[in-house]
């Protein structure tokens, strides 16, 4: 079930070892494309997704091989080979590899928003040694930065978001005067050389500034 496409070679295969995911992008926004962000996805046994949400989004996760444990909204769900789950938007959810051999899919993100830079960002993170080992930046500016960036594509549910709405802005503008940024082009996957269509879309159509630049 994984894509196979000419695309996948426009992107390089990266890892989160925080997580125990490996993801190649295959489709993209910027490609010129639909909407969506779309990736081959692996995890390893033992690898987790700590509960979060995305504000905007939907995802769908369609497995291939393995079976990924799925709690969605507090209900849990084994989806196995040929199977697909989709997640509402805003719905809470976390994810876990028990088994014994990897799980392979495809996962979708519709909208794209900015969502291949923000597993850039914590795959990257994760395989330079900066986060914890449930995926979170060691570094409080980097955290505030990464975080609050990246807000309307995930938020973690713990801890609560009033508590991130008062922590996070304060690290987030402290981040800057201090130059940490919440993405660097040392992770961006595309491989140079490739082809890229720049879309027509202005900063209005990401809410709170998510338009900016993120290098």
């Amino acid at each position: 079930m994984t894509s196979t496409d000419a695309t996948t070679a426009r992107f390089r295969q990266f890892s989160n070892p925080a997580t125990g995911e490996s993801i190649t992008f295959t489709a993209t926004a910027q490609d010129g494309e639909e909407d969506v962000v779309r990736f081959n996805w692996r995890s390893v046994p033992g690898g987790a997704i700590t509960e979060h949400l995305h504000p905007h989004q939907e995802e769908r996760f369609m497995i291939a091989t393995g079976e990924a444990h799925f709690t969605v909204d507090g209900e849990e769900r084994v989806v196995g080979p040929g199977e697909t789950i989709v997640v509402p938007i805003g719905i809470r959810h976390s994810e876990s590899n028990l088994g014994s051999v990897a799980i392979e899919g495809v996962v979708e993100l519709r909208p794209a928003l900015h969502s291949k830079q923000m597993h850039e960002a914590f795959g990257g993170l994760a395989a330079e040694g900066k986060t914890t080992s449930r995926g979170a930046p060691k570094n409080p500016l980097q955290l505030g930065a990464t975080l609050w960036h990246f807000r309307n594509e995930n938020r973690v549910t713990s801890p609560p978001a009033w508590v991130q709405n008062l922590i996070l802005p304060p690290l987030s503008a402290l981040a800057k005067v201090f130059g940490v940024r919440p993405y660097y082009d040392r992770w961006d996957t595309r491989i140079s050389g490739s082809s890229e269509v720049t879309p027509g879309r202005t900063p209005a159509d990401y809410p709170d500034g998510q338009g900016q630049s993120l290098s």
